[in-house]
């Protein structure tokens, strides 16, 4: 199932970080516990990494204590720390060269079949060609480009609402909606690919 937002009321972050600016820590470590969780878990499903995750959301908290005076409140608070968090996880990625990315947890979405992995519940047959579909499919995200890795992660994982994404990266609803659909069908492909790899193999 994909992670929605917390049931706690967030509309304080902004005020909270105005206290953090005139010195009170407290406040801060307000807004750390609140939003870390979430932040670590995004930042492990594209880095696919722990303790590259943890450092990463660490990083991101520290450059919102450094902005804590300069940030204008627009928004939510979490989707500047996605936004930042997101730029730098990939950022790392393409430093890397080697792009490695697997998803964690389910979809809940018609377009889910695409990005889920074998279960060992459904018979030995039936899980290997599983397995076989859910290896391509991994390696299709990882060929994903990186606007269309980020919505995918940010919409199918973290379970967050088109406008909220586009707030999170900056751009339209609309352009969120067109990577999503381009990412999944690029999914979708893959998996027909292995499909039909696993029938001529069955056929000779």
């Amino acid at each position: 199932m994909p992670c929605v937002p917390m049931a706690v009321d967030m509309s304080d972050d902004w005020q909270l970080l105005a206290r953090t600016a005139d010195g009170d820590d407290d406040a801060f470590r307000i807004i750390v516990e609140r939003h870390q969780d979430r932040l670590v878990r995004l930042c492990q499903r594209i880095l696919q990494d722990r303790e590259e995750a943890l450092d990463a959301a660490q990083e991101v908290f520290i450059k919102a204590y450094q902005k804590a005076g300069s940030l204008q409140p627009k928004g939510e608070l979490f989707t500047w720390l996605y936004r930042v968090a997101t730029n730098h996880c990939l950022n790392k990625l393409r430093r890397r060269r080697i792009v490695r990315f697997v998803p964690m947890g389910g979809a809940d979405s018609d377009d889910s079949s695409a990005i889920e992995p074998a279960t060992a519940s459904a018979g030995p047959d039936t899980e290997l060609v599983a397995r076989e579909q859910w290896q391509a499919t991994q390696s299709a995200i990882d060929r994903l480009p990186d606007n269309q890795k980020a919505v995918l992660v940010l919409a199918k994982f973290e379970g967050l609402s088109y406008r909220q994404i586009a707030e999170t990266l900056e751009i339209t609803e609309g352009a969120v909606e067109s990577r999503l659909f381009r990412a999944m069908r690029n999914l979708a492909r893959a998996q027909e690919t292995t499909q039909m790899g696993v029938s001529l193999g069955e056929a000779q």
